[in-house]
């Protein structure tokens, strides 16, 4: 499948070593290239899906990236670059890493980790529509912050709010669990209701749906 990738303006080598202005740029051109992506996925979904921006639209698109989306198994070549790489983390870390690759040593076409970017963009903008107190901004301090530099989703309110997502680490997450079997078409849906009680400072779980 040819898929139209995103190319960020400048070159990186990671968000953390990016400066305060560079991250400023890196952030507007995003926000500018969200009508993109997503005018990307529909294409790609041969309007299979209709981008309405509703919660029950994230069934849609998960359906069809589930449908569609191409897992295959590592040669050991492969394994033995992946546990390399993983060898840059702690050794408790590293060990459990190894053990879950080694009992399942699959990896998601590299289209289908591009695809998944633009739908976490998706997902993002689904929230905003639905939740318009909700905004795409960028911290550059402190260095320490988990998502330093990157575009994420905020929103606070006094002390009895606080939301943040960063859509892409999300998404990333769940290809992961995908590779596991863990997820099904409405994973991004429910995860949406879980979003939802964070923005309205709501405690308890939200109700199951049919």
């Amino acid at each position: 499948m040819e898929y139209v990738l995103m190319e960020p303006p400048i070159i990186m080598e990671s968000f953390e070593t990016l400066s305060k202005k560079e991250a400023k740029i890196l952030f507007d051109w995003f926000v500018n290239q969200i009508p993109l992506r997503i005018e990307v996925l529909k294409n790609v979904t041969n309007e299979e899906v209709d981008f309405n921006f509703t919660p029950e639209s994230l069934i849609d698109i998960y359906s069809w990236f589930l449908s569609q989306i191409e897992i295959y198994e590592l040669s050991e070549e492969e394994i033995g670059r992946e546990l390399e790489e993983l060898r840059q983390y702690p050794d408790f870390i590293y060990e459990d890493e190894k053990k879950s690759l080694l009992a399942n040593p699959v990896e998601i076409a590299k289209v289908d980790y591009a695809i998944a970017m633009d739908i976490g963009i998706y997902y993002a903008e689904v929230i905003r529509r639905n939740h318009p107190q909700v905004k795409w901004t960028c911290f550059t301090k402190p260095k320490s912050y988990a998502y330093l530099n990157k575009p994420i989703l905020h929103f606070e309110k006094g002390d009895s709010i606080y939301y943040e997502r960063e859509p892409i680490d999300l998404m990333f997450i769940l290809n992961q669990r995908i590779k596991k079997g863990e997820v099904t078409e409405r994973t991004l849906y429910e995860m949406y209701f879980k979003d939802e009680n964070l923005i309205l400072g709501v405690d308890e779980d939200p109700e199951d749906e049919d």
